[in-house]
Parts: C-alpha cells; structure tokens; sequence
C-alpha cells in the first residue's frame, strides 16, 4: 500500500509540472524549432475599430527554412516573404525583385525564446488559460504579461525589453504547434492576432520552394551609406546629385527609406554647411503620385517639392531660400 501511494504522488507530481506554463513554452519552442508544417493563417491587426486582414498561405521547415505567400488582401496577393540563412527576403514576382528584411524581424523561435528568458528571470508572468480547441485540436493556452514586484518593493528583476505586455498563445497540445495567438504593446495599442485556419503536418516540400526564381535582383530594403555610389546598388533607379551646392557643403551621409507598399525607394541626402544643414529628397515613380513632404517641422526651414519627369523631388533645410531654389534647379535634367 505504501508503495503504490508513492507512485500516486510521483505520477501527480510529474502530471502537475507537466501542466506549467513554461513547459508548453518550451514545447512551442521545440516545435518551431523542428517541425515541417503548412497550412493557411489569417493574421489581423485591430486599431481602435480599425481592423486590417491579411490571408496568408506558409510552408516551415523548422528554423531553417520558411515561405509566407499572402493570398489576401487582392492588392497584395502573390506577395512573397522567405526566411533563408537566417535571413529574411520580401519577393515581389512581378518586378522580379527582392528586398533583404532588417535583421530585428521577429520570428517564432526568437520570440518563444525570449519569453521562456524572462518568465526564468521573473520579469514576465506565465498563466494558464482554460483549455480550448483550434481546428478541433486540443490547446494548452498561456498568457505572458509583465511582471509586477509587490507593492511597496523595489522592481527585483529587468524589464523585457522589445517584448508585448500581454500574448496569449494557443498551443496544440499533441504537436506544440502555436494554431493562435494574440498580443498588444501596451493595453491601449493595436492589437495583433493569428489563427492556423488550415494545418498540414509533415508535408512534402518542393525543392526549389524556398529559393528565389532565377534572374532576380536583391537589394537592401533600406539602409545607411557614406557615399551616393554605396546607396545606388540599393536602389533601380539613378541617384541624381546636385550641380550647384553652397560653399562649404559636404555630404554626412545617405540613407535609402522604403516600405514594401511604395513603388520606389526614396533616397535621402544629408548635407552639412559651416552654419546650415541641408537635405535632398527624391524618388523615381510613374504616374501622377504628388511627392509628400516629409517630417512635421517643415514651416521653420525653407522647402521645395517638385517634379522632373518621373522624378519626385523635395530641399530641405535652414538655408536662405534662394539657396534651396538654386539647389533644387541644379537637380533638374529635362530644364537644365
């Protein structure tokens, strides 16, 4: 009789650790970690009573290898994002280009590892949901949120840094795949949410899917350079300078900005004079688009924003502003 009260306890003990959250954490871990699956998922984005859709179809090979296809919404449908060597790539089939992602993207298995740091260090609090189901699956569902110290105590461990106040996951009991999830900054944020609408476990994979089509063109998707001739491979079009330039006037740096939304690129260059700083902004984009200026404190420096053919131009800055209309004029190609 004792020895079977023993196993009782043991088999309870071990029942119950298996129930903590941060054991299904792990398990979430090992299954991204690991898995081969695919599937379709639809993710919103809520702000306010604003909510943005987005279907996507995926393929995951573990950590090593991931395709997202969107499928929706109908603007951006054939779009594509692949996940090789540790890096991420938006693929644009109808341009034949890609864009090399910032390396801060966040993934499953870098996320999920984070939150098992933190909940360790006791700076984000893990807890058990109700159980429920996805896709008919059993789940185990845990709630992240910040830790709070006891009121009237000193704060013991860090704050997590670049990690949401609240995710709740839903975790496939049997696989440990996440089939849901939801997660906000702060309370009064946007509201993130994921749900596997479709789920195929092991599937066989192509290839060639989680490669680039021959023939296409990888560029940084933005990025910071000392000299027009770095920035030009990141960009399809030609970097114009300025003719005419102030005495004195050097060029700091340039930078390339783009979303995956926008046609072209724009790219920025930042000048420096012994008293005045000056910026040059163009893009290159067919079509009638008017060029938006950029920033909120444009009405205390002299401006100019203007067309040239295909081109979008814009000179800032707290130089006079017949200086910053000589500039803009030295920029132009077809009224030299």
């Amino acid at each position: 009789m004792r020895f079977l009260l023993l196993c009782g306890v043991l088999l309870w003990a071990s029942g119950g650790a298996q129930e903590r959250p941060i054991h299904w954490l792990q398990r979430a871990l090992q299954a991204e970690g690991s898995l081969t699956v695919a599937g379709v998922r639809v993710t919103e984005l809520q702000v306010g009573r604003s909510v943005r859709r987005m279907e996507e179809r995926f393929w995951r090979q573990g950590a090593q290898a991931e395709r997202i296809e969107i499928l929706a919404p109908p603007e951006r449908r054939g779009e594509v994002l692949l996940l090789r060597d540790g890096k991420w790539l938006a693929f644009q089939p109808r341009t034949k280009e890609a864009f090399e992602l910032p390396e801060k993207l966040p993934q499953g298995t870098m996320l999920l590892r984070k939150a098992i740091e933190w909940v360790q260090a006791g700076a984000l609090q893990a807890e058990l949901l109700p159980d429920t189901t996805v896709l008919g699956r059993d789940c185990a569902v845990v709630r992240l949120s910040r830790a709070r110290p006891p009121r009237g105590r000193p704060e013991l461990s860090p704050k997590p840094p670049h990690f949401p106040a609240h995710m709740t996951l839903w975790i496939d009991k049997e696989t440990g795949v996440i089939l849901r999830y939801e997660s906000s900054v702060h309370p009064n944020a946007p509201v993130l949410r994921m749900e596997i609408t479709r789920l195929e476990l092991n599937p066989r994979l192509a290839p060639d899917l989680f490669t680039l089509p021959s023939g296409v063109t990888v560029r940084p998707l933005s990025g910071e350079y000392k000299s027009v001739e770095e920035a030009q491979r990141a960009v399809p079009f030609s970097i114009r300078v300025p003719r005419y330039l102030p005495a004195g006037a050097t060029l700091e740096r340039v930078l390339v900005r783009r979303r995956l939304t926008d046609n072209a690129p724009m790219v920025i260059l930042h000048y420096r004079t012994p008293n005045a700083r000056f910026s040059v902004f163009q893009t290159h984009q067919l079509g009638d688009g008017e060029f938006e200026p950029p920033g909120r404190h444009t009405r205390r420096l002299s401006v100019r924003f203007w067309r040239d053919g295909d081109y979008r131009f814009g000179v800032v800055g707290n130089l006079p502003q017949a200086e910053i209309e000589r500039i803009a004029h030295s920029l132009n190609r077809t009224n030299p």
